[in-house]
């Protein structure tokens, strides 16, 4: 599917409300410029309620069965502070990102999603750039993540890596 690069991706923000998203050059959707306010707005779309949302309960339904069936090697970020989840069920969805400045060689990570803490689900998005490495740039989207979740919860999670449900 063609969506018309920048300006395609750009005219789809401005439909779903990004008004601080703007897409990257060229073909690298990758280089898209964002804020967390967007990305909570644009998991809105995808996880809140239906008559909210400028998709489809057909796209709805896709997206977040991509977002719940990660590799797990991309099970990171937002899953770092999730409950057990339920039987057939998930206590995440995640969409990471990550690529280096060709610029500096400096890394951007994100990670953004949703979560269940003790019963509740939470929507969460943590950005970072100028990271020295992509392991560097996890560690602090995790230690965002717990810090934003234990604000909401008052839990304090500090645990490791949430359990991985593999896809099938």
């Amino acid at each position: 599917m063609a969506l018309g690069r920048a300006a395609g991706l750009d005219a789809a923000h401005a439909r779903l409300g990004l008004t601080g998203t703007e897409g990257g050059d060229g073909p690298r959707w990758g280089l898209t410029r964002t804020t967390v306010a967007d990305q909570l707005l644009l998991l809105r779309q995808v996880f809140g309620a239906p008559a909210d949302s400028e998709l489809t309960a057909a796209s709805r339904a896709y997206v977040r069965q991509l977002m719940e069936q990660v590799v797990p090697e991309q099970a990171w970020g937002v899953p770092v502070v999730a409950d057990a989840p339920p039987p057939g069920g998930a206590a995440w969805a995640v969409k990471n990102g990550w690529v280096p400045r060709d610029a500096t060689g400096l890394w951007v990570v994100n990670s953004i999603g949703r979560v269940t803490v003790g019963g509740r689900d939470l929507l969460v998005a943590a950005l970072s750039d100028g990271n020295p490495s992509r392991a560097r740039g996890v560690a602090l989207v995790e230690a965002a993540v717990r810090a934003a979740v234990s604000a909401f919860t008052g839990d304090g999670r500090r645990g490791g890596r949430a359990p991985v449900r593999r896809p099938g």
